[in-house]
């Protein structure tokens, strides 16, 4: 009896830390804004594969698409990635994504993607925006959304 707890012990154990072992994260984007003010904060964000992004819609009416031929864009996420769109979404509602492959995933509200709301995910080691095609993304957001990747990048080189 006293080994059959023992044993037990051991296959909890051994299942706790195979659960703890590759542990992922949670991260929080809010989706804010009613018009001209519509925006993703943080713009841009840095995640592992198997993280977790949690979208809180906070104001207003709001979608989260990738761009993607699936979703009548140019495609400005990783070759092999899975599209995305959250469909609409309202105050206090929350979606959630978990990419997988590693990359950079530009994505934007469908409501607002003329005003430039529009956001970054740089998913792994991102050394380098890739040379996406611009699609309906105005130069203007792009150099802004490249100004704050690149900044990341940065970060996270210095803090290595």
């Amino acid at each position: 009896m006293k080994s059959c707890i023992i044993t037990a012990i051991f296959i909890v154990f051994g299942i706790s830390l195979s659960l703890h072992a590759f542990p992922t994260d949670t991260l929080t984007v809010r989706v804010l804004g009613t018009a001209g003010d519509a925006r993703f904060e943080p713009r841009v964000i840095q995640a592992q594969p198997g993280d977790v992004i949690k979208f809180v819609v906070v104001e207003g009416l709001h979608t989260v698409t990738a761009y993607h031929p699936q979703n009548r864009r140019p495609q400005r996420i990783p070759e092999n990635a899975v599209s995305f769109d959250s469909g609409m979404l309202t105050e206090g509602d929350i979606w959630f994504l978990e990419p997988n492959v590693e990359g950079v995933y530009d994505y934007f509200c469908l409501p607002h993607e003329r005003m430039g709301h529009t956001g970054r995910l740089l998913v792994g080691e991102v050394k380098q925006v890739p040379a996406y095609p611009l699609g309906r993304i105005a130069p203007s957001i792009i150099e802004d959304l490249d100004t704050e990747t690149k900044l990341l990048i940065d970060q996270n080189s210095f803090d290595l």
